[in-house]
């Protein structure tokens, strides 16, 4: 199912890349964007058009309120017109016992009984919401402190809990996954930490697809998987680069431009690749995550 979210985000990433620029690398630019009243962060989809838009309108407030929420907190909303972004709402209806369901309590019960799904019908909603710097009477932005694991930290538990071979030489970076290992540059050979930190997440987010983790196929035989594998390394880097607050530098952003032609191509055949890919980026950043979090429970 296309939104109109969807369309949005595929004709500004298609505009980005015909320019020589990473689009999902931008969103790098604010914190992650959450919800101004519920301070849900967004998801997916939802994150992605937020934080392009974010950085394209160079807005400071990574907060976005719907019409309803600023009139129902009696704020007023000032040179917002053409600035609503649309954002997508998934949920589903359960025909047999004629109940709404949220869209991850619907997902549960498919992976236990796929069976069942001729049992529902998914809906797609769209709402539009403004940036909390176009908001008067909101109160002022708090600073998100919430990443309290040191970012060499955080790799050093990932590359220990995931069991990866891990190795710096030579001066290319890449991974192997019939031997399952990891090879980067020596740290001294990078530009800064930005730059390190962001490629040793790229091959990490590889290294999910091994088939003792979250088993994607690997074995790339052709130029569209290649550049479907690319996507999505990019897309899960680009969330967890976020997540850790690793700030990027403008010049960084066209590090991988030999992949600019392919994704294009991509995106101009199959819009849809795109949000699989950020599908499984989801998936990657929640595997990773999982394994960060149960290293620091063990050392509890």
């Amino acid at each position: 199912m296309q939104s109109k979210t969807r369309e949005q985000l595929v004709k500004m990433y298609l505009e980005a890349l015909k320019e020589n620029k990473i689009p999902w690398r931008e969103r790098w630019y604010s914190d992650l964007n959450k919800n101004g009243v519920t301070n849900t962060e967004y998801k997916g989809v939802n994150q992605l058009i937020l934080s392009y838009v974010a950085y394209k309108e160079k807005y400071k407030d990574n907060r976005w309120l719907t019409y309803k929420q600023i009139k129902e907190n009696n704020y007023k909303i000032t040179n917002a017109k053409g600035k609503g972004v649309p954002i997508e709402f998934w949920s589903v209806y359960d025909i047999k016992n004629k109940i709404r369901l949220d869209f991850p309590a619907y997902e549960k019960i498919i992976e236990k009984t796929p069976e069942k799904q001729k049992d529902f019908k998914v809906f797609c909603n769209t709402t539009y919401v403004f940036n909390a710097s176009l908001i008067e009477g909101i109160k002022p932005n708090e600073k998100n402190n919430k990443n309290t694991i040191p970012t060499n930290i955080y790799f050093k538990r990932l590359i220990s809990k995931l069991h990866i071979e891990y190795i710096e030489e030579g001066d290319k970076a890449y991974y192997i996954p019939s031997k399952d290992t990891i090879v980067l540059p020596p740290s001294s050979k990078f530009f800064d930490k930005y730059s390190y930190y962001a490629t040793q997440l790229h091959e990490l987010s590889h290294a999910t697809g091994h088939s003792d983790r979250l088993n994607r196929n690997l074995n790339i035989q052709n130029k569209r998987d290649y550049a479907r594998e690319e996507l999505i390394a990019e897309i899960s880097s680009s969330f967890l680069m976020q997540k850790l607050n690793v700030k990027v530098k403008e010049d960084d952003y066209n590090n991988h431009k030999s992949y600019i032609q392919s994704w294009i191509q991509l995106l101009e055949d199959k819009p849809n690749e795109l949000f699989k890919a950020v599908g499984e980026a989801n998936k990657i950043c929640d595997y990773l995550d999982s394994k960060v979090k149960n290293k620091e429970k063990e050392r509890m």
